[in-house]
């Protein structure tokens, strides 16, 4: 008996060391296969942080210089919008209230960064104006069609530095670095439409949304030509419009440069054109006090409640910037000592260190990844992946990250079958900086965490089409598909996506 034990026991340790040499041998030909995808670029100079874990196992399955900091670009709106997920909870809700005192009317707010984007709007089948509208719905409501006082804007939840020091200051008119307040209106970027005159006549140009705010000046001709430009005159409201136009435009989006007073003005013109007027002006004001709670003179008229999810969604599938910083100062705002960056960054912190990333290995500066001075190591942004894949809120999470030949910023990338319905992440691009980060869902049923991480690019298309071809070998995990012998298709540069 004791024999047959025996001889049992060596059978069973024979096929163990058989399966391990087997695993080894899968994951030696899975290195060199990415290794080809992923450092056949051809460019000198260009650092990679690679990390690919098998989610099923735990293990580490391919891993080059992991615990390497490099600028994630984009890539940080992944791991903000986990941080948010987890320590707020899914069913967070930004509140924005208007209320009525004896004289004036008041506008607090809750940071909202999705208050009027045009894009869930028109999800939800109404126009981005349509909660003012139904505010001033509400002031109709209850009589008040005049206000005697001022229009007053609360946004002291964040703090009032509006755009983040660490931005490109040649930038701060684009799209991707609007600036983020504790009042936001339509990503707080206004566009232009634009359409010709009569020959040799200045252009009939408007504003989307309108808005008392921004000061349009047209300096647009009519002409055989389309060439309209659209510029904010440095840090002022003033938007100038110029060159010539041949057929009707919409140009834009520009960044406004404050963005409290952007949703004032746009407020203002709602109410004027629902005939309730206003008689003293637009100004700030701490109202609410600690906890939020109101003064007991004021009236609440109107709450507009929004998913936490819904800033997520835009922020990860979108690359949406002011999603993702109205996340990071939130986190600031009710978790930490203010609503700034600096105190959102400290949360954030602490988030990675619980999920196991290395202090040494993470530098958070904003939320959108805009700033060249954050940093992260593949394998830091795999440890968030992880933790959420193990967590309550990974349907949500997951739902929210852009897809290979579907809405966002994957939709032309990786067309083919092979990543069709299989890969969920997020992208990232600034100067010289390529980054892909998420999930693969193989063939073989198996759930992977991964994270490639490019710096130092003089051109980065090469290395996108490389990451790419990456995760076209991972979908067929654990056998190893060959590289794609198709065309690479072309990766249309983009900034801070």
């Amino acid at each position: 008996m004791n024999g047959r034990i025996g001889r049992f026991g060596v059978v069973a340790a024979l096929l163990a060391h058989t399966a391990v040499r087997a695993g080894e041998s899968q994951e030696a030909r899975l290195t060199a296969a990415l290794d080809r995808a992923l450092l056949g670029h051809a460019q000198k100079n260009v650092v990679l942080s690679a990390c690919v874990v098998d989610l099923s196992s735990g293990r580490t399955i391919y891993q080059r210089n992991a615990d390497t900091p490099l600028i994630p670009a984009s890539v940080m709106k992944l791991v903000v919008a986990a941080a948010a997920l987890d320590r707020l909870g899914p069913g967070f809700r930004f509140e924005t209230r208007l209320a009525v005192s004896e004289r004036d009317l008041i506008v607090i707010g809750g940071g909202d960064p999705t208050f009027g984007d045009e894009k869930l709007s028109r999800a939800a089948g109404r126009s981005m104006t349509s909660v003012l509208e139904a505010w001033a719905d509400a002031l109709r409501a209850a009589r008040i069609d005049r206000v005697p006082g001022r229009l007053l804007i609360d946004d002291t939840l964040f703090d009032d530095r509006f755009v983040h020091p660490n931005w490109p200051a040649d930038q701060m008119q684009e799209w991707y670095a609007a600036p983020i307040g504790g009042l936001n209106f339509a990503n707080n970027c206004v566009e232009v439409d634009v359409r010709p005159g009569g020959a040799g006549r200045a252009a009939q140009v408007s504003l989307v949304p309108p808005n008392e705010f921004v000061r349009l000046v047209n300096q647009v001709r009519a002409g055989p030509m389309q060439a309209v430009r659209v510029r904010r005159d440095g840090m002022s409201p003033r938007v100038v419009v110029s060159g010539t136009c041949a057929k009707a435009i919409r140009s834009g989006p520009v960044a406004v440069c404050d963005p409290g007073l952007f949703f004032a003005g746009v407020f203002r013109s709602v109410l004027a054109r629902r005939e309730i007027r206003i008689d003293g002006p637009t100004e700030r004001a701490r109202v609410a006090g600690p906890g939020g709670a109101l003064p007991a003179d004021l009236r609440l008229v109107a709450t507009h409640a929004a998913p936490l999810t819904d800033a997520v969604r835009r922020a990860c599938t979108d690359s949406q910037g002011v999603m993702a910083e109205g996340l990071i100062k939130t986190l600031g705002a009710r978790l930490g000592k203010a609503g700034s960056w600096t105190a959102g960054a400290a949360v954030v912190s602490d988030f990675l260190q619980r999920v196991g990333a290395s202090p040494g290995t993470v530098v958070i500066d904003d939320g959108s990844g805009l700033s060249k001075a954050n940093r992260l190591s593949s394998a830091a942004v795999v440890a968030v992946l992880r933790a959420v894949d193990a967590g309550p809120v990974r349907d949500v999470f997951v739902a929210s990250l852009a897809r290979p030949g579907a809405e966002g910023t994957l939709k032309r990338r990786m067309r083919g079958s092979e990543t069709r319905g299989r890969v969920y992440a997020k992208t990232g691009y600034v100067k010289g900086v390529r980054t892909l980060a998420g999930y693969v869902e193989t063939r073989g049923g198996r759930r992977l965490a991964f994270a490639f991480l490019f710096n130092g690019a003089k051109t980065t298309a090469p290395l996108a089409a490389a990451q790419d071809d990456a995760c076209r070998i991972l979908t067929s995990w654990p056998q190893v598909a060959p590289l794609p012998a198709h065309p690479k298709t072309p990766v249309k540069r983009t900034t801070n996506r």
